[in-house]
């Protein structure tokens, strides 16, 4: 696990003497002051973000690490300022679905009511300094219909990041060590983009899969059997990847100008007493440059299990990222909010997520995920031999890795439907080294500010439209991410498996 450990944020506070007043359950670290400069080095990088060529949001690339490269806390409030605003509504608080942080909006899709309301308009989270058991609420007097009213004596304390969201070794993620376990909240990337409620296509998950990304270097990247297959807090499988650091908000107008992040750590020092930091840093962007659409390729099965395809990039893309993600056979990912959901026993509507012949460490349990990274228009392939491994009991020196695709065939001698998998493909554009970046910290000695900006000193993205090919038929209405015209299930918010997923609660309207 210690390639695993190493890529992920830590888990518990890094502190003088020991953890902060939100995570005293995490064991005490002797550690330097995380304010101190040549310790906690905290970057940030923003620019525009493309999304399907339909519309542009606002692209944060930021990474807080200590001099090993590893993330410098396992715990911090983050604040992002700067010339944009909200084009989207507001989420409530997740409490009411009984989410494991109940100040968080992000997971429904949405800002908070209070960032919206607020003059100037900012991301932020809720301070640590909120204790366990505090009433989540989203306004004060009378909210609208769908939101909570703050109790008297509490302040609204709904916010984008809530109490989990803080910022890492790879930027966002709601990976804060929880007060009452000392593990963090979650090590699921945040499903991209933020802000995504309401969006007919289907958001993906930033989990980084071989064969780009593959720290036991076997081609199977952390599927492979030698990292424990587990749940976190927010019911989110884990490990299936390595996070790619993306943290793209669609319905914000980016705006020219300045933006800056501070992050709060708290902490006690080595007498015991409760101490904040402040971290501090800003970038500027011209929100009239945008990078140009892409297409997201089609993939050519091969009858060993593996693919081909084409890409084409354009010339301001700098290098591009395949994400592809499998389902299963028959499968689909969960629907979206405001679609009415589908019962898998009922005529037509086929499981969330279905075996196949990838055995136990493979769709039956979670998406496999697979990465490509590209640098130029042409030909690639994906290998048939990058699937989870199928022997779980030969140690390292013996494992047997799987098809990356089932066929139909192929599923079908495993003793599943006689269907190929489905799977989504999707390709994210760079004009910086985004990729590079969350590569880093697979080094041997990892840097602790890796580059994070492209020309002009602002970091852009793009990002195509999904395509699911191998859709099973639905009613309608029909997904535009279906390639087939005669296989079209409905859109889709997340990849989880439906025994994970929790309720996603309806607006009002």
């Amino acid at each position: 696990m210690r390639a695993f450990l190493r890529l992920l944020p830590l888990v518990f506070c890094v502190t003088a003497g020991a953890c902060s007043p939100g995570a005293t359950t995490a064991p005490d670290i002797a550690q330097v002051n995380p304010g101190d400069p040549h310790y906690s080095k905290l970057q940030l990088a923003v620019g525009t973000a493309n999304f399907y060529g339909t519309s542009v949001g606002l692209n944060v690339v930021s990474t807080l690490r200590q001099p090993d490269g590893r993330s410098a806390v396992g715990g911090s409030t983050p604040r992002l300022s700067g010339p944009f605003t909200y084009t989207g509504a507001p989420e409530p608080a997740a409490g009411a679905s009984g989410l494991a942080d109940p100040y968080t909006t992000i997971p429904d899709g949405g800002p908070s009511l209070p960032e919206i309301t607020t003059s100037p308009p900012a991301m932020t989270g809720t301070p640590q300094t909120v204790q366990l058991g505090t009433p989540f609420c989203d306004a004060l007097g009378a909210p609208p219909p769908g939101f909570t009213a703050c109790p008297p004596g509490i302040k609204p304390n709904a916010t984008s990041f809530g109490q989990s969201g803080g910022v890492f070794a790879t930027g966002f993620a709601p990976a804060n060590a929880s007060p009452s376990t000392g593990q963090a909240y979650s090590y699921a990337p945040y499903a991209q983009p933020l802000y995504n409620f309401g969006d007919t296509h289907t958001p993906f998950v930033p989990w980084g899969g071989p064969p780009a990304i593959d720290p036991s270097n076997n081609g199977m990247g952390l599927r492979d059997g030698t990292y424990q297959l587990n749940t976190d807090g927010f019911n989110l499988p884990y490990p299936l990847g390595i996070g790619e650091g993306l943290s793209a908000f669609e319905h914000v107008a980016a705006g020219s100008g300045t933006y800056t992040l501070t992050v709060q750590i708290g902490f006690l020092d080595n007498s015991g007493k409760p101490t904040f930091v402040t971290l501090t840093n800003s970038a500027g962007m011209s929100a009239s440059r945008t990078l140009s659409t892409l297409t997201a390729p089609i993939l050519t099965q091969t009858s060993s299990g593996g693919a081909t395809f084409s890409v084409t990039l354009p010339g301001d893309v700098r290098e591009a990222l395949v994400q592809i993600t499998d389902f299963g056979p028959g499968a689909v990912p969960p629907r979206a909010p405001g679609v009415p959901a589908c019962s898998p026993s009922s005529s037509g509507c086929p499981p969330v997520l279905a075996s196949n012949c990838q055995g136990p460490l493979g769709t039956q349990f979670a998406p496999v995920y697979y990465t490509m990274e590209v640098t130029h228009s042409g030909a690639y392939a994906l290998a048939s031999n990058h699937g989870p491994n199928t022997n779980p009991h030969g140690g390292k020196s013996n494992l047997k890795p799987s098809p990356s695709l089932c066929t139909a065939a192929q599923n079908k001698a495993a003793g599943f439907a006689n269907l190929p998998d489905a799977f989504s493909v999707q390709l994210i554009g760079f004009d910086y080294a985004g990729f590079e970046m969350a590569r880093s910290l697979e080094q041997a000695n990892p840097p602790q500010a890796p580059p994070i900006t492209g020309p002009g000193g602002q970091s852009d993205i793009t990002i195509s439209a999904p395509i699911i090919q191998n859709c099973v038929s639905q009613s309608s209405p029909p997904n535009p991410d279906c390639v087939s015209p005669a296989n079209r299930p409905r859109p889709s918010r997340t990849f989880i498996h439906p025994s994970l997923a929790k309720p996603i609660p309806r607006r009002p309207g």
